[in-house]
């Protein structure tokens, strides 16, 4: 990569809040590399491979830069402990070392290394490599938003609910948390695009979207389109929660949106019907079963009143 080439990457990198994490127990060495790269990125940095693996967890860094040789564990021993947990698997990995051999690379490449960088390194070379593999990870972002967000009310997607439901349910099953399991679904959404227009009713979504998330993010909950005027959402329960109270703050804050719905059979104005199943979740128990529990409550509540909140508690 020429000069010109490596000011362009500098320039893609800039202001995107990437957070490097350096792990060697060389100080030297950890300046020469914040020196490179804070004035474009936020730069972490560590001296054990125990530190390095607990901030790993803790701020989930986009790039860790890694020293092989160091006391107690080593870079080889370290890199084997991040690809085996999940939730910090997926972050990539450049060895920065004075290992030169072959057979070292190798090794260090086949453990999952996205990149083998020998000691004295070039500050160029470092910084171009590294730039690389954060448009790589940029990219793979703007893939990952585009296929697990919906492009309309910017929620996340039925694909990722699947992916997300499955990773809180294991969590509340190990935290021994109860958890709700919910849908909400507009009122007469047909008649409304049919009286309106669809370009209205697009409308509507995203602003019946923005007031249910604003309400379950207060409460650590998430909210997901999947499908046309239906959303699925999760969350999660303490002693003090008080799941009735919270999804009719979703009703009211819908209906204090105050948008005209003259053909709706709930009422005069845009209104959404939920159903909820709350569970304290076992490997006994199946999300499926919570679903359809919550689905069942959904359409009763849509063949009687709608505009309203129905629960069942799943022993």
């Amino acid at each position: 990569m020429n000069e010109g080439e490596d000011k362009i990457g500098q320039r893609r990198a800039v202001d995107k809040h990437f957070t490097l994490l350096c792990i060697d127990d060389e100080s030297v060495n950890l300046k020469v590399l914040a020196s490179i790269f804070r004035d474009h990125y936020k730069v972490v940095a560590c001296k054990s491979a125990q530190h390095g693996f607990d901030i790993a967890l803790n701020i989930l860094p986009d790039l860790i830069l890694l020293d092989v040789l160091m006391p107690e564990q080593d870079g080889f021993e370290l890199i084997q402990r991040l690809k085996l947990n999940k939730k910090i698997r997926h972050i990539p990995v450049i060895f920065i070392t004075g290992l030169q051999s072959t057979e070292d690379e190798e090794k260090g490449l086949s453990l999952g290394a996205c990149d083998y960088i020998q000691k004295p390194f070039n500050y160029g070379i470092v910084r171009a490599r590294v730039n690389t593999h954060l448009e790589i990870i940029r990219q793979r972002k703007l893939l990952e938003r585009f296929a697990h967000f919906d492009s309309l009310t910017e929620l996340p997607n039925r694909r990722k609910w699947e992916k997300d439901i499955q990773e809180q349910w294991l969590f509340a099953i190990e935290s021994k948390q109860s958890l709700a399991i919910g849908i909400a679904d507009v009122d007469c959404f047909k008649l409304y695009n049919d009286t309106y227009g669809h370009q209205m009713g697009d409308i509507v979504l995203r602003k019946i979207a923005n007031a249910l998330r604003r309400v379950l993010f207060d409460y650590h909950g998430d909210i997901y389109r999947c499908g046309g005027e239906e959303f699925y959402f999760y969350l999660p329960l303490c002693e003090t929660t008080c799941i009735k109270t919270i999804l009719t703050q979703c009703i009211e804050h819908v209906g204090q949106l105050n948008i005209e719905h003259s053909s709706s059979k709930a009422c005069s104005k845009v209104s959404v019907s939920i159903g909820a199943a709350e569970v304290l979740p076992t490997h006994n128990t199946k999300i499926e079963t919570v679903i359809k529990t919550a689905d069942d409550k959904l359409y009763q509540v849509k063949n009687s009143t709608r505009n309203a909140v129905a629960i069942e508690k799943i022993a």
